[in-house]
């Protein structure tokens, strides 16, 4: 328990070195966040009279810092002129790093607390470090305190555990740097093109990278932090189960940031009635979780709309045609759910309305100015024909492929090859790192 108690204070002051090198005197900002929500779970559990008004006041404090940082410049600067009105002088407000997610953990904390499902920590020191550990803290994935209680006071750093860890690891950097990074450079030259120079097939060509970038990007960085955890004798949850091997879009999105989902599944969707008062009220409960994730990943107009057409896609989806879609092949589900992601992307990608309506109108044929310069050839050059390929073919399971399990059974005496393989797929990752220049993660704006 000593022994414990010495690694949670190495982890914790660790962790607050990590933020501190990135935000600095916001460093400040995320104490409190810990100071919050140590003093509310301290108040829940030892009150029998006020507990709702200690939480709701817990979860008020929490939100009320995630709206000042994160939403108050998209309300000056977006929403007042709107009605004629500006505020002289407006300094823009900087948005820390990861405050959507620590802020997460707080609320989580303490509900658990509240709902008697877990025990608030004995120390503010391990209720910082739940907040603020170092893995998870940018951009998740989102731990419920309930998963992880018991992990805090009791855990084993083994050496099958560092072993996977590490290969966990790899596997993420290798994601992110090979991947996504040239996925994105690609969907980077393509978008930074006139509307003019774009032909509908090209635009679905970026819009069709870009998701593969973000996908390869988000569970990389996902990868990475549980295989840091591991490491460290922890053990999160899966943050992505394959999504683009889906047959539904419903069944994307239970597979995609599925801690996030999970959060607004366990704390606003379930709250609000679920889907236990009919049809339509649970076709409104989805569509206002989904409009709070959409405004969970940015203030900015084009992520509520994009929360907003999930919502609308997958409640229309329940209600009228995923009986169908489960009856139907694989290729046409698929099919089905990835053309309505790579649409949903192209809300996603651009904050300009104008620019995201006109780029949408021209991928689907109403406008037709086209300059010829550039075709979809120029874009599928070898280099990222062979990415393309490569990022669909590791989009799918291909571990669980019965022929490729095979492969695995014959060479299970060689242990030793899969080690080799991941060192000189670590050597490829640091090198093409090395000779590239810095791609920073997608998901840490949020």
């Amino acid at each position: 328990m000593k022994r414990i108690r010495w690694q949670n204070a190495l982890l914790f002051f660790s962790s607050l070195l990590f933020y501190f090198w990135g935000e600095k005197s916001f460093t400040v900002l995320v104490l409190i966040s810990v100071l919050i929500n140590y003093g509310t779970a301290y108040l829940l559990e030892r009150s029998k009279d006020h507990r709702k008004l200690i939480l709701s006041v817990g979860i008020i404090l929490n939100l009320g810092l995630l709206l000042y940082f994160k939403y108050v410049n998209f309300f000056v600067l977006q929403v007042l002129p709107l009605f004629k009105t500006t505020i002289p002088n407006y300094q823009s407000i900087h948005l820390p790093l990861g405050i959507s997610f620590y802020t997460f953990h707080g609320i989580t904390y303490i509900v658990d607390v509240y709902r008697r499902e877990a025990k608030p920590c004995d120390s503010l020191l391990n209720t910082g470090l739940y907040i603020l550990f170092f893995p998870q803290l940018i951009a998740g994935p989102i731990v419920k305190f309930v998963e992880i209680e018991k992990q805090l006071y009791q855990r084993v750093i083994s050496n099958e555990k560092l072993h996977l860890g590490i290969k966990r690891f790899i596997i993420g950097l290798a994601k992110k740097i090979i991947l996504a990074n040239a996925l994105g450079r690609l969907a980077d030259d393509i978008f930074a093109l006139p509307l003019a120079d774009l032909s509908a097939p090209v635009i679905w060509l970026g819009a069709f990278v870009y998701a593969y970038q973000v996908y390869f990007d988000f569970s990389g960085y996902s990868d990475m932090a549980i295989g840091l955890a591991k490491m460290m004798g922890f053990d999160f949850k899966e943050n992505f189960n394959f999504p683009f091997a889906a047959s539904t879009f419903s069944d994307l999105w239970q597979r995609w940031h599925m801690s996030l989902t999970d959060f607004f599944k366990n704390y606003v969707y379930i709250p609000l009635g679920g889907n236990r008062k009919g049809r339509l009220r649970t076709s409104l409960n989805i569509l206002l979780v989904f409009a709070l994730i959409g405004f969970w990943h940015g203030a900015s107009w084009n992520c509520m709309l994009w929360g907003l057409f999930l919502g609308v896609a997958i409640s229309l989806e329940k209600l009228l045609l995923e009986k169908y879609l489960r009856k139907a092949h694989f290729l046409v589900g698929n099919a089905f759910a990835m053309f309505l992601f790579v649409f949903a992307i192209l809300i996603f990608r651009f904050e300009d309305l104008n620019q995201m309506g006109n780029t949408i109108a021209k991928a689907f044929g109403f406008y037709s100015e086209y300059t010829h310069i550039y075709p979809i050839s120029f874009f599928l050059t070898r280099e990222y024909s062979v990415i393309i390929f490569v990022s669909i073919l590791f989009a799918f399971p291909i571990h669980r492929w019965q022929f490729i399990q095979k492969i695995q059974t014959k060479f299970a005496v060689m242990k030793w090859l899969n080690d080799v393989a991941l060192l000189l797929l670590f050597i490829i990752t640091v090198s093409v790192m090395a000779a590239s220049t810095y791609n920073p993660f997608i998901y840490f704006k949020f």
